[in-house]
């Protein structure tokens, strides 16, 4: 069982590849060791797949999350690209997408596009810096993953693959967790499984090989990753150290299982370098026409790709809140997604003049743009979207002779109802900036109506997502946090108020909103200001210090660019999220 250590140290290499994609080792680095042993990888998989007449698809999974099939993956999709060959590195993964982030990519179109859509498979292909890589992301989550991927057009779509392209590399879900990957399974030539040495479990993995078995995959062999050699092998932090095992047919996998797991007591006690994996001679070749039951056999081992010795990793003090503090304030200027700024509207200021000073304050706590949000009920006539943008622009003008350096947009927060999407429809409603993307919205203060998770694909379909405002007060989230595990599933975002992390709602909500960011349920944080709170309007500063000094600095930024992202109509930079 892997201790306490190495589960924080995957945590955060799972956590890295979701925001910001996978070590593309292969591709900024070809003459690392470590590329070299993706070579020798592809080699083998070559090896194992040339039995397959016409052998062009290939699907890359894993029995659990976390144990490095997406780098795997999209490395080798490098490697078989450098070669010659014409590659389509496909993401279908719906559910956690990284290769338009390992791509630096919009994920706005995509596989879910052309399945739901209607776009052409050519119109959503991406090229990338070698002439031979071509890219298709996941596009936007759908609410019907397992039945996009299983359906005829899905097999139509492959078949275009197949006649355009050389080689189609695939990269899905975990086997165990989601039913997706098994829709694949019949779409691919070859299946390539995924597993971490010490974490992933002996029976999960012969749970997943019982379903490629019952599916008659053509499983071309394992992949192990060995976390002792993790952060030890370059600068991306994530070092390889790969072994691949051929499978017949039957394949002996309670054996191959048993060594996945299994770590010997010098290995453990090995000081800086980990021991060279033991080494048997290659399989034989597989016959595709009478399957033979054997062992598992290694078909190569890698050295310890540690290139030096290990940098210091001590962990310095923590900073007292004076210095988060300041340095926060210091930092890069931040947006403000959710204000109440607009004078005689409700919750907001009662004058220009009290808007002003609002104004000023917000600048003071180092915030560059502010999107007003007035409350919206899609079923009154209230603030609808031509008088927000009326208001707004005679804000904006009034802050402008007065020379305070803010930037003004217009938005909404909507409350859910059964008639939002209606009113939406009717152009009622303002997104988040004006941006078409994000639509701000308020649940009722005690409970999740059943519709939400309705209008949330409904929103979907019209390339809108719904961002949940301070979800931390509700009441009925307060009771039962699982309501968020299907409310992300489905797509929401949430933005929790900086009030919240400062304790002004009270201990109980504090410590909610910040298990919530440790979690890696939130996007970012905003600071709702409205008339009620003028003394002290804007502590956006202050929440964010706090989440910086408890959480950690690189996670907290993502939150602080994310606002930027909405406001400008971008994809979000998702995190891993460890649900309730």
């Amino acid at each position: 069982m892997p201790s306490k250590k190495k589960a924080r140290k995957l945590s955060a290499i799972d956590m890295r590849s979701s925001r910001y994609g996978v070590p593309l080792i292969t591709l900024r680095d070809p003459q690392d060791v470590v590329s070299e042993q993706f070579r020798v990888l592809r080699a083998n998989v070559d090896f194992a797949a040339s039995s397959i007449n016409h052998f062009q698809t290939i699907l890359f999974t894993s029995s659990e999350m976390s144990d490095g099939k997406s780098t795997v993956a999209q490395n080798l999709a490098v490697t078989w690209a450098q070669t010659g060959k014409r590659v389509l590195l496909v993401d279908a993964d719906f559910r956690r997408p990284t290769i338009h982030k390992t791509f630096g990519l919009s994920n706005d179109r995509g596989l879910t596009t052309v399945l739901a859509m209607n776009d052409q498979p050519a119109d959503v292909i991406n090229t990338s810096e070698l002439s031979k890589l071509f890219i298709m992301t996941s596009g936007p989550m759908p609410p019907n993953p397992s039945e996009l991927l299983a359906s005829d057009k899905m097999v139509q779509i492959i078949d275009w693959m197949r006649h355009n392209f050389d080689l189609v590399v695939i990269d899905s879900t975990p086997l165990l967790l989601v039913p997706d990957a098994q829709s694949l399974i019949p779409r691919s030539d070859g299946i390539v499984l995924v597993a971490t040495l010490g974490k992933t479990k002996k029976k999960s993995l012969t749970s997943a090989m019982h379903i490629l078995d019952l599916a008659r995959a053509h499983v071309l062999g394992l992949v192990s990753r060995d976390p002792e050699r993790t952060d030890k092998a370059y600068g991306y932090g994530y070092g390889m150290g790969y072994t691949s095992t051929n499978k017949a047919a039957n394949l002996d996998m309670d054996r191959a299982s048993k060594a996945l797991v299994h770590h010997s007591a010098s290995h453990h006690n090995s000081a800086g370098s980990a021991k060279d994996m033991s080494v048997q001679a290659a399989a034989s070749h597989e016959s595709q026409t009478a399957p033979v039951k054997q062992t598992a056999n290694v078909w190569s081992s890698f050295a310890n790709t540690n290139r030096g010795t290990a940098r210091q990793t001590k962990t310095p003090p923590a900073p007292d809140l004076s210095t988060v503090v300041k340095e926060a304030k210091a930092a890069v200027p931040l947006v403000d997604i959710h204000s109440h700024l607009l004078p005689n509207i409700e919750q907001g200021p009662r004058s220009i003049d009290e808007s002003l000073i609002a104004a000023k304050a917000a600048v003071a706590d180092n915030i560059q743009t502010l999107v007003v949000t007035p409350y919206q009920q899609a079923d009154k006539a209230m603030n609808k979207a031509d008088d927000i943008q009326s208001a707004v622009l005679i804000l904006r003008n009034s802050i402008k002779e007065a020379g305070i350096p803010i930037n003004i947009l217009a938005g909404q927060v909507v409350a859910l109802t059964a008639n939002l999407l209606a009113a939406f429809d009717r152009g009622d409603l303002l997104t988040v900036a004006d941006s078409k993307k994000y639509l701000l919205v308020e649940l009722p203060k005690d409970q999740v109506p059943e519709i939400t998770s309705s209008i949330i694909l409904q929103l979907k379909t019209r390339g809108v997502t719904m961002i949940i405002a301070h979800p931390e007060t509700n009441q009925a989230i307060l009771n039962d946090p699982k309501h968020l595990n299907q409310l992300l599933e489905q797509g929401a975002l949430l933005q929790v108020s900086a009030a919240s992390i400062n304790g002004r709602f009270g201990k109980e909500v504090a410590a909610f909103t910040f298990d919530l960011v440790r979690r890696g349920f939130v996007t970012t944080v905003a600071g709702g200001a409205d008339a009620s709170d003028m003394n002290q309007l804007y502590h956006l500063s202050d929440a964010y210090a706090e989440l910086t000094r408890s959480i950690g600095q690189d996670e907290i930024a993502i939150l602080k660019k994310n606002a930027i992202r909405i406001i400008s109509g971008l994809p979000v930079d998702s995190t891993t999220v460890q649900e309730f």
